[in-house]
């Protein structure tokens, strides 16, 4: 009887640690997470200097360099900073939706907030993806219920943790143009770009620096799953589920319409910023060079479960309501554990544990390519001592992210003897190179 009661506390445990978004949590830190830690290690004035050499505002890195004080280099306290910001984007949907329904509907909101595949996986990620979202959850509540201090403080943020919130006060400046037609409703609207001026230049060569870029061609694939992509988090692992996030965005369109016919509750006010940046986003990639990214535009993902939320709720008959949203709900749940095997990280960290074990402080560690390089030189208990092996000095691209940190890592040669080098794989595999 006990044996058989400890087996299901040890399968309940790794299904818990394996299939759901807690792996998220625990999982090896990934390159983008590492740059966020190096990014946020030094002063304030110095992580300053380095956002502006980089592509994202500083906010993120500010709030992460505090909070290292605390978390240390815990790969799931460090994270969970993320998971915080995103606890309180879900009680801001919660206040949001007292305003939208009665007292018994609001924890619908919440509950598809929360779980949500896209913001929940971000949730556990160390970067300034969930405080974006946050931050467009509290602008938009604050907008709604016409708290105008509030929504300016709380797109100022915004603006300051990604340089793509800009068009969620576009999208906002949009629909009070068309429904309010007042000019101190617009220009309050507009007012939080005023606190954004002096980051506006460094933007400006931030978005010229980017031409040299990973990002892929948008094709009508992309466009036509475009919502289910966002709602979801699917960028093409597994390559089988384009025809199921097509399905998806039909549904999400579907409950966007009614939202929309929905005038008592004005759900018109959470498509805006659906469709104006998407269609602007997606019609500059196509027309002029790519700069669509799911994480990007992760503000979507938050007016799409607005918007969900308002078709369903505006569905008359209760029964049907009722089980419409349990449905939904069902699906959420379900997807998450589909997927949550599909988004593992490279697993460093436990190559880096036996390296750990092994190695001493005058050892060094080779990244055979740039690719593997944070990661190494987060997990190495050298850091200083960690080096991108780069026999022909070929020029690093910036958007790997290692020029802005570290600026000289390149090593075209090996030490000299006696010496030992960790050889770290992109797929972190390692060998180790001793010279007597």
């Amino acid at each position: 009887m006990m044996n058989s009661l400890w087996s299901l506390v040890v399968g309940l445990l790794n299904f818990l640690t394996y299939q759901t978004p807690i792996f998220y949590l625990t999982q090896s830190v990934w390159r983008d997470e590492a740059f966020s830690y190096f990014m946020a290690k030094p002063s304030i004035f110095r992580i300053i200097i380095n956002t502006a050499n980089d592509f994202n505002p500083p906010l993120y890195y500010l709030l992460l360099h505090l909070w290292i004080y605390l978390a240390g280099q815990s790969d799931i306290l460090l994270r969970l900073l993320s998971f915080l910001f995103h606890l309180t984007g879900t009680y801001f949907a919660f206040l949001l939706s007292r305003h939208l329904t009665s007292k018994k509907q609001p924890y619908y909101l919440a509950f598809f907030y929360l779980f949500n595949p896209m913001l929940i996986y971000y949730a556990f990620e160390m970067r300034m993806y969930s405080l974006y979202a946050l931050m467009a959850t509290a602008a938009i509540y604050y907008f709604y219920i016409k708290n105008w201090k509030g929504y300016i403080i709380a797109s100022i943020l915004g603006l300051y943790s990604h340089s793509f919130f800009i068009l969620v006060i576009l999208s906002l400046v949009v629909y009070n143009f068309f429904h309010i037609k007042t000019r101190r409703y617009l220009l309050k609207t507009l007012s939080p770009i005023l606190f954004f001026l002096p980051w506006i230049p460094i933007l400006a060569v931030q978005f010229i620096k980017s031409k040299e870029s990973w990002l892929y061609p948008v094709d009508l694939q992309l466009i036509k799953s475009v919502l289910g992509n966002l709602f979801t988090a699917y960028e093409g692992t597994p390559g089988s589920l384009w025809q199921y996030t097509f399905l998806l965005s039909l549904a999400i369109l579907f409950f966007l319409i009614l939202g929309v016919m929905n005038k008592k509750l004005k759900g018109d006010i959470f498509i805006y910023p659906i469709v104006i940046p998407l269609l602007i986003v997606l019609s500059y990639s196509v027309g002029k060079r790519p700069i669509y990214v799911n994480r990007y535009m992760i503000f979507v993902t938050v007016f799409e479960v607005i918007a969900v939320f308002i078709g369903i709720i505006s569905i008359k008959n209760k029964t049907v309501r009722k089980s419409v949203a349990f449905v939904w709900m069902l699906l959420i749940i379900l997807f998450n554990i589909y997927i949550t095997p599909f988004r593992k990280k490279t697993d460093f960290k436990t190559i880096f544990n036996e390296i750990n074990y092994i190695a001493n402080e005058n050892d060094e560690v080779y990244a055979l390519t740039p690719i593997g390089f944070l990661e190494s030189a987060y997990y190495y208990k050298y850091p200083n001592k960690t080096f991108v092996y780069n026999p022909q000095n070929i020029h690093i691209p910036n958007y790997i992210g290692v020029n802005v940190v570290f600026p000289n890592i390149s090593k075209t040669d090996f030490p000299l003897p006696p010496s030992r080098v960790f050889m770290v794989k992109d797929d972190a595999s390692f060998e180790l190179l001793i010279q007597q």
